[in-house]
């Protein structure tokens, strides 16, 4: 028992239990830095634990709806576009045209314009022909779009991408390329700053110095999985060698001598990167990553978080606002507007709703100064005039700075189209109250590799068996994996002197 809380028994009995998680991290890591090499893969929900499994609308199924005639909607979300009656009762398959793969079908928004439908993916822009979606390029644009919305009058469609503002004319079916780009201008007494979070998790990509160096984290995620198989190799192979009595050219003792040579050399060379992405990893989740939320730093120079567009990888959201003739925009700073041909310097809105980092959901006017703001920090009803902030569910009058939001259910959609006269709230858990059951085809659609990665990578495919635990899965686990890499490191030394 005591040879457990030496350096070699903590080095080998928390690298033996750990080497199953380890090895996720390093499939899953790498699965997340190709989101576009994995995009057509997909993973069946059947396989997943409960809280993953379509119920009731849940799980972002339904981001909003589009009235597309007097009985007929669309629905739209992460699964793509369903058309269906009002109450739910017929659901059919609209996502003819669009790409396969759940991932690249994950909808941001769909408007009509006359008789024209337009759809917004991640990854595209799409008008219907009548018979099925096509994609029509937008002009310069290589990044993930945000939202889509009309003018007032309808006479353009307004795309917003994560950087810049697109508006598309009617006419634009007919060209090879949609849009007029424009990024917005610098807003006053800007200075150039980012989260210490994203600076952090871009380092633990390798996103922060762009193609090279995510490539450079995929070879460290490979090079630990190799340190975890060498490691149960050398853990394993001296049990079979002791009760085998059938080696006589020495072919084990010679394995375990390569293993063992190449297990310290290669996990002393790269110690000071797996350290790395270790530590990184660890300030991702609960408890460090709120700190570093609320921490602005510099962008590192010549980084990718190093750019001249202010709003570069900050839009979310846009709505046309009937105060003053404006644009509202919703991005990772705030609530901004700006003048409705975009060239007026954006004003930061003041006394507005909260709004999870992971974006704005529900983005709706409610009257001439009232509006609907949801998130993954609950839903809100905003009143511009005064500045008031009431949670949408239990009337309650938000307080900034009291630490978290009224509400702490995660709203992933909303629609006036469904039912009664009463708006339909979609929680991200719990899905919708009072509707109908979801038809096999909608229900049984499958969860993209690369979002299932995510689930892995952050441990909430474990929250079944941890359960509160879950939440501080990351932070153990990266405590646990510097501790193996640091006693590793001890071992090696010790190794080294005895040899000389």
């Amino acid at each position: 028992m005591k040879n457990i809380f030496t350096s070699r028994g903590v080095h080998k009995w928390i690298g033996l239990t750990g080497t199953f998680f380890i090895l996720m991290f390093c499939l899953s890591g790498v699965i997340l830095n190709h989101r576009e090499m994995f995009g057509g893969c997909q993973v069946s929900r059947s396989l997943l634990p409960e809280s993953y499994r379509f119920r009731n609308y849940n799980n972002g199924v339904v981001r909003g709806t589009l009235s597309v005639g007097n009985d007929s909607i669309l629905l739209y979300g992460v699964t793509g576009i369903w058309l269906a009656d009002r109450q739910l009762k017929h659901v059919t398959d609209f996502n003819a045209g669009l790409p396969n793969g759940v991932d690249r079908r994950n909808v941001r928004g769909v408007v009509k314009q006359g008789d024209r439908l337009w759809c917004a993916t991640q990854y595209g822009f799409y008008f219907h022909n009548g018979i099925e979606w096509e994609h029509l390029p937008l002009i310069e644009n290589d990044e993930r779009l945000s939202d889509i919305t009309l003018t007032p009058d309808s006479s353009r469609v307004i795309v917003l991408t994560r950087s810049a503002v697109y508006e598309i004319d009617s006419d634009a079916v007919n060209m090879p390329e949609a849009g007029i780009r424009t990024e917005l201008k610098t807003p006053a007494g800007y200075k150039p700053h980012v989260s210490l979070f994203k600076t952090v998790w871009q380092l633990h990509s390798g996103e922060l110095f762009g193609t090279p160096g995510r490539i450079a984290v995929d070879i460290i995620a490979l090079i630990t999985a190799f340190l975890c198989i060498t490691g149960l190799i050398l853990f394993l192979l001296p049990y079979r060698m002791r009760h085998s009595h059938s080696d006589p050219a020495g072919k084990s003792r010679s394995i375990l001598r390569w293993n063992h040579v190449w297990h310290n050399k290669i996990g002393f060379y790269t110690l000071f990167f797996t350290i790395l992405i270790a530590l990184t990893g660890m300030c991702l989740r609960p408890p460090l990553m709120i700190p570093l939320a609320l921490t602005g730093t510099p962008p590192v120079p010549g980084s990718n978080l190093d750019r001249k567009n202010a709003w570069h990888d900050k839009l979310r959201g846009i709505r046309a606002d009937s105060e003053g003739d404006a644009w509202l925009i919703s991005t990772s700073d705030g609530f901004f507007t700006v003048s409705r041909d975009f060239m007026s310097v954006p004003v930061a809105v003041q006394n507005t709703p909260p709004v999870s980092p992971m974006g704005i959901t529900v983005f709706e006017p409610d009257t001439d100064t009232d509006w609907l703001i949801g998130s993954f920090s609950g839903l809100y009803r905003w009143d511009r005039d005064n500045g008031s902030v009431t949670d949408y569910v239990t009337g309650e009058l938000y307080c900034r700075g009291n630490g978290r939001p009224v509400s702490g259910k995660p709203v992933s959609g909303f629609s006036r189209d469904i039912g009664g006269a009463r708006p339909t709230v979609f929680y991200y858990q719990e899905g919708a109250e009072n509707l109908p059951p979801m038809n096999e085809a909608m229900s049984s659609q499958p969860m993209s590799l690369w979002n299932f990665a995510l689930e892995l990578h952050v441990g909430r495919c474990y929250s079944p068996v941890l359960g509160p635990m879950s939440e501080l899965f990351i932070f153990v686990s990266g405590l646990f994996l510097t501790l193996i890499l640091v006693t590793g490191l001890i071992i090696n030394r010790r190794h080294l002197k005895k040899r000389k």
